[in-house]
């Protein structure tokens, strides 16, 4: 099974946004057209629909297609919106970068065009399904972490802190998440204890798997030297490999 490809194309144009939708489904299997004349129209279909990707025209009565654009993006900032016009300049496609249009694209004669913006479609709506998936997993991430009752910090690959739960703030004696941020795991430990450390940390990226726990002699903020047991465990955070560290006392 491929997940279907909702498109709304708006044009005013009806026998263009007819021949496009034919073009666009024969170009790809999963992607299904629904059409509108105008912005307001286009508006009021997105409403109650389910849409992956906008394809809208520029030149139209009433709101153009930056206008519609800018529109679209007060509530679905990052939604896939493709600008297919046949009034090319580069005032135009500078007015669109600047409002965040996804993509831009002339339209031109013959039917590989339509080849090229079933292209352009399919990949700005993978990329969007892709960071919107990411989004989701680090949601569900925070909601299990962030009420976790243990100390819980997470380091990127240059051992940097990318996260830290409530619990960690308060283990650290640290005012706030922001009082720990742009810290390394090295900071959090007594001076003796670095080396070790770093071999566990550099261990950890390299295989990818949970480490044996360890006794540690963490460092907090105000220098007090509090005695833990840590667990480390590789995992991803806004799509990044990440090293996970829990403690305990």
């Amino acid at each position: 099974m491929v997940d279907p490809i909702r498109v709304l194309h708006v044009d005013d144009d009806p026998e263009f946004v007819e021949m496009t939708a034919t073009f666009l489904e024969r170009a790809d299997e999963r992607i299904t057209v629904e059409t509108a004349t105008a912005v307001d129209e286009a508006l009021a279909q997105l409403d109650g629909a389910d849409v992956d990707c906008i394809v809208s025209d520029y030149d139209m009565p009433g709101r153009n297609g930056i206008e519609f654009l800018e529109t679209v993006r007060t509530g679905r900032p990052k939604l896939p919106f493709v600008l297919f016009t046949g009034r090319g300049s580069e005032e135009i496609a500078s007015r669109a970068i600047s409002a965040g249009v996804t993509e831009y694209l002339q339209k031109g004669g013959g039917t590989d065009q339509y080849t090229v913006l079933a292209n352009r479609i399919e990949n700005s709506v993978r990329a969007f399904r892709a960071e919107t998936a990411v989004s989701r997993t680090e949601e569900r991430y925070h909601n299990l972490v962030d009420t976790a009752p243990i100390p819980i910090i997470v380091f990127d690959r240059d051992g940097v802190l990318v996260y830290s739960n409530d619990a960690a703030v308060d283990f650290l004696n640290a005012d706030t998440h922001a009082g720990l941020e742009g810290s390394t795991f090295t900071d959090f430990l007594h001076p003796e204890d670095r080396e070790h450390a770093s071999e566990r940390f550099e261990r950890l990226m390299e295989e990818g798997i949970p480490l044996p726990e360890v006794e540690f002699r963490l460092r907090a903020v105000d220098g007090e030297i509090k005695p833990a047991t840590v667990a480390t465990a590789p995992g991803y955070y806004r799509g990044e490999k990440v090293a996970q560290a829990m403690a305990y006392r």
